[in-house]
């Protein structure tokens, strides 16, 4: 993940406690108490046995993007503080086990590392400990990271947390082939805490959804009562002329919901302009086709008026 030092071994690299102070206002950043990370590079002589390390261990310095990616790479360098302090038995677990398996929060969904340790239950501010048993095939490690299985934590995290962030992950791990909704399925113990809120994750999750954005509308269709919802469609005219490839469109009423995700434009080649002009005339072709178009940005699926707005045109549409 990245460099992270205790105090100790910044003292056995020669920095005193004065020097630590000089290098927190360079290079070197606190995770916590007597733990810091290696932040970007410096041309600082006393610095160079931290940067030297760094680069043998060919870890990258923590990433930064200006917006809620930021708290997850923040929890990844929490979680790699942890990693010398573990006792036997231990496993990082739940969102901090998606995140070392490569899985994309949605937002932040927690600020603290998570673990399983067998025969131990606590929560401190910047760790929660569950105590549960874990089978042999249920671990395995990551690097020199011990975490659970794809399997175990995305029913943790489905048992454990709400749709709008167990549903991403799950559809996350379904388009990349790591994981099945029958497994899943069968993996969900009957009488458990949180069954049915797992059995629902696994349910509402698809291959199909492109983006954390489209699993959570269709956590939001399903917590408004909207039905028949279905995602990334190929959508032709009276012709059999190909229109769009929508993110969803109702089964059987000529409805399309849209999600637009800052990507949709900012990581187009053509630039947000191109891209932009591109999804008008998508728009204006789906019109023409008798298609009523509904779009969607990110602050839209924390707003009930716009999934109710959704929920009033289908029951337009089918009386």
């Amino acid at each position: 993940m990245v460099s992270v030092f205790s105090s100790r071994g910044l003292h056995d690299l020669g920095l005193n406690e004065s020097s630590i102070r000089v290098a927190l206002g360079c290079c070197l950043q606190r995770v916590r108490r007597g733990h810091f990370v290696l932040h970007h590079a410096c041309a600082i002589a006393e610095h160079a046995p931290l940067h030297l390390l760094h680069n043998e261990s060919a870890t990258p310095y923590p990433r930064q993007y200006g917006d809620i990616r930021d708290n997850s790479e923040w929890l990844k360098i929490l979680i790699r503080s942890y990693a010398d302090e573990l006792l036997p038995g231990t496993v990082y677990s739940h969102i901090s086990a998606a995140l070392i398996l490569g899985l994309d929060p949605p937002f932040p969904a927690t600020d603290v590392a998570e673990v399983i340790r067998p025969g131990f239950h606590r929560s401190k501010p910047t760790m929660r400990i569950r105590e549960r048993q874990l089978a042999p095939d249920e671990m395995t490690t990551v690097g020199d990271l011990p975490v659970t299985t794809m399997h175990r934590t995305l029913l943790d995290i489905a048992c454990d947390y709400p749709l709008e962030v167990s549903v991403p992950f799950i559809s996350e791990a379904l388009r990349r082939g790591q994981a099945s909704q029958r497994a899943l399925r069968e993996g969900i113990e009957p009488g458990k805490r949180g069954c049915r809120r797992a059995a629902q994750a696994v349910d509402l999750a698809h291959p199909d959804h492109e983006s954390s954005g489209e699993a959570i509308c269709a956590v939001k269709f399903h917590r408004f009562n909207i039905w028949g919802m279905i995602p990334q469609v190929d959508t032709f005219d009276e012709f059999g002329n190909w229109i769009a490839r929508n993110d969803f469109r109702h089964e059987s009423l000529r409805l399309i919901v849209e999600f637009h995700g800052v990507g949709k434009y900012y990581l187009n080649e053509n630039g947000p302009d191109r891209a932009s002009s591109e999804n008008h005339e998508r728009h204006m072709k789906l019109l023409n086709a008798g298609y009523r178009v509904l779009n969607l940005v990110w602050a839209d699926l924390f707003r009930a008026r716009e999934f109710k707005r959704i929920k009033a045109v289908l029951d337009e549409l089918s009386s």
